[in-house]
């Protein structure tokens, strides 16, 4: 029975050394909380969640997210989600573990979720499984360790782990997860997990699905809000044309809503971005395909035709932008980046327009946020 994440620190002489973070397993690992609050008699309105994500990728602790922050919060935006890596060897390790070179550690990760809600940002929180070796093919939706037990039991502590800090520094959001396509099908262990989490956790709970697969999350009753990616293909080999991207997303629209009817749940878009690249129109998640052969313009249209879809969409609670640049040599050039990040190109103009424009007022809308309200704990 394993009851420990691994945390692997850098010290001041020994560089990598690795030490246990003892995270479950005792009641004096647990930070102490306050008892909870009644559940509010009626939910409180919330408007859209519309922000960026930003990486804390970088455990360095003169890394410069204050600014970062302070950055999203002149766009705009209402909301930031903080996005945080934990690792696994590769798709049949058992162990997560998080590493210090990589990530914040809880102090800093505290107060930059003080900061970025002192900035009057919504705060969203959000552990990332990544593959640090991965083999071929490899990503976290095809993790397929050798022992689902041992796999689970990590992944549990680290949820846990993340979510007392959520709840500690008041954070509006925590994600369960993202993008672990191969462990969906697990109904009983999320089920699970999500009851664990709402004893300890009073914010809204959501769960990033991959843009085509949804469907098959079986669980997502006992969340608040129905999250997934947007890495459709709008194109299928045919010009790149707004008109095009936009009958694109008339197909998939239809298709998303009329699945929402039936789950309930508001939609969360958790990650909507597409590479500065001419393919990203029709390979929008492969940002390695065309890294010599940049298109700002195209990546501006990408938005524009996201944002003509669904910024007025009553069934969506909001959106998030992949991604906010997250470390000081990054190059942003538009004639060069060909990265996710929209700072300095053509697309934040666009991203900005829309930020500014009120949500939708109409009745269905304030169903939807009522159901985007946190399902009281029971």
């Amino acid at each position: 029975m394993k009851d420990r994440i691994v945390v692997v620190a850098v010290f001041a002489v020994v560089i990598g050394s690795a030490v246990g973070f003892q995270l479950a397993g005792s009641d004096h690992s647990k930070p102490r909380l306050a008892a909870p609050p009644a559940p509010p008699a009626a939910p409180v309105s919330v408007g859209q969640f519309r922000g960026f994500c930003l990486q804390l990728n970088n455990g360095q602790e003169n890394h410069p997210y204050e600014q970062y922050i302070e950055e999203i919060a002149a766009t705009g935006a209402n909301t930031i989600c903080l996005a945080v890596p934990a690792f696994q060897e590769n798709g049949a390790s058992t162990s997560i573990f998080i590493d210090l070179r990589k990530a914040p550690t809880s102090r800093r990760l505290g107060e930059l979720m003080d900061l970025a809600r002192a900035k009057g940002l919504r705060v969203v929180l959000m552990p990332m499984v990544l593959l640090e070796n991965a083999r071929a093919q490899e990503w976290r939706g095809k993790i397929e360790p050798a022992n689902w037990q041992d796999w689970w039991e990590d992944y549990e502590n680290l949820i846990m782990h993340y979510v007392w800090l959520a709840e500690a520094h008041q954070a509006d959001m925590f994600m369960i997860g993202s993008e672990l396509l191969s462990t969906e099908s697990h109904e009983d262990r999320w089920r699970n997990l999500i009851a664990r989490v709402r004893k300890a956790y009073q914010g809204r709970l959501c769960y990033s699905a991959n843009w085509d697969h949804y469907k098959s999350v079986t669980w997502w009753g006992d969340l608040d809000l129905v999250g997934m990616t947007t890495y459709h293909d709008l194109t299928g080999g045919e010009p790149p044309t707004l008109e095009r991207m936009l009958e694109a997303w008339d197909s998939i629209k239809q298709q998303v809503l009329e699945w929402q009817a039936e789950i309930q749940r508001p939609i969360l878009f958790t990650e909507v971005g597409w590479p500065n690249q001419d393919t990203a129109p029709q390979y929008p998640w492969d940002y390695y395909r065309r890294v010599d052969n940049p298109a700002p313009d195209l990546q501006a249209r990408c938005f524009e035709s996201f944002f003509q879809a669904w910024q007025h969409e009553p069934a969506v609670a909001g959106y998030l932008i992949w991604e906010w640049r997250n470390y000081p040599s990054q190059v942003t050039d538009p004639s060069h980046d060909t990265s996710y990040v929209p700072c300095d190109k053509p697309a934040m103009d666009i991203i900005r327009r829309y930020m500014r424009i009120p949500p939708p007022e109409q009745t269905a809308a304030a169903q939807a946020q009522e159901q985007a309200a946190p399902i009281a704990n029971n």
